[in-house]
């Protein structure tokens, strides 16, 4: 074939319409286009990497929705809008908060059966209804709840996984300490005798008219482990600090005293024990310190200039969105705790 040859041939040349099928695809002569590339071209080009294409390729590797995950890196553009959650992310928040309210309302049975406490009872009908209601709103009426719920999971869950490594090493160390001979179990009394007097902790004589001071409720477990919770979730003001302090501390005493306790009563009384209210309290608590943490690297990324803002209304919409659903998370914790936990051990250990 001569590099003179005009293309696309005329209609009427059966040499072309012949070599058709081998030279063209859709519509474009392979040889052509190649020889025209090789020449070069003086048809004007378009670079994405500026203006307007720039623009929309940094929003798209930099903004972040239900199911991406910006990661710990990520650079200072937010989402706008309310987010909208795909079906699949919004069926699994759905089932979340359906479960939820279905161990509370189970829980406030349970109270109903076993206890004389009609204003427990109520509020654990309370909590099992607000997590149906979210459960609905989610699903029907407000989809953004769950899309701020799963942008904000999406956002924190590094720093959440990082506050629960940090306490399953505060509980490995309370193991090794127990095993060292270290019995923190007279260190935490005393500290909860400082917290709430000593007269006022059952067996240590606090009676009156034959009735202990001391009751542990569900009102006492949610006023206690509230400040915590928050502390945990505002550490980034002091640097840190304090949720680390929370995190580790805490592990540390839960590992050490379940390590004393199972050598007494045995390992299967301190799971029965434990295992009820903190599978609820525990992932609460890792929430509002991953809060702690994430907020914290925000700080660093603003100062260090990476970061173009360091509070935005999309990450405190959501970041609210994904504390008080932890918090009532840690109230169903309460109810569990002060009323559910005791006869589960009972059940299984005859406590």
């Amino acid at each position: 074939m001569s590099d003179d040859r005009d293309w696309p041939p005329d209609s009427n040349d059966e040499d072309a319409g012949r070599d058709d099928g081998q030279r063209k695809e859709y519509g474009v002569n392979r040889e052509y286009e190649h020889d025209r590339d090789s020449r070069g071209t003086d048809r004007p080009t378009v670079d994405l990497q500026d203006g307007e294409g720039e623009s929309r390729a940094s929003e798209e590797d930099t903004e972040w929705g239900p199911g991406r995950d910006p990661g710990p890196g990520d650079g200072g553009t937010e989402p706008t809008g309310a987010p909208t959650p795909d079906e699949e992310t919004a069926r699994l928040w759905a089932a979340l908060t359906a479960s939820l309210a279905v161990i509370s309302l189970g829980s406030a049975g349970a109270i109903a059966l076993a206890y004389d406490a009609p204003t427990a009872v109520a509020g654990a009908v309370v909590l099992g209804l607000g997590f149906a209601a979210i459960s609905v709103v989610g699903r029907t009426a407000s989809p953004a709840l769950f899309g701020y719920l799963d942008e904000a999971w999406a956002e924190h869950r590094r720093y959440v996984w990082f506050s629960t490594g940090l306490f399953a090493v505060g509980v490995a160390l309370g193991g090794l300490l127990f095993a060292a001979g270290v019995d923190l179990t007279e260190l935490f009394l005393e500290i909860l005798q400082e917290e709430f007097g000593e007269d006022e902790l059952p067996g240590n004589g606090g009676e009156l008219d034959g009735e202990e001071q001391f009751e542990l409720t569900a009102t006492f477990f949610i006023v206690n482990n509230t400040p915590p919770f928050l502390i945990a979730a505002f550490g980034a003001l002091t640097l840190g600090l304090m949720t680390f302090v929370i995190m580790f501390f805490n592990g540390v005493v839960v590992g050490n005293i379940a390590a004393v306790t199972g050598a007494e009563v045995g390992l299967g009384v301190v799971v029965a024990l434990l295992a009820p209210h903190g599978i609820f309290e525990l992932p609460a608590l890792f929430i509002a310190a991953g809060v702690g943490f994430r907020f914290l690297h925000r700080a660093v990324q603003r100062i260090a200039g990476s970061r173009d803002a360091l509070f935005t209304t999309g990450y405190v919409v959501r970041t609210a969105a994904l504390l008080g659903f932890a918090w009532l998370i840690l109230v169903l914790a309460a109810f569990v705790e002060a009323y559910v936990t005791f006869l589960v051990a009972d059940a299984l250990f005859g406590i």
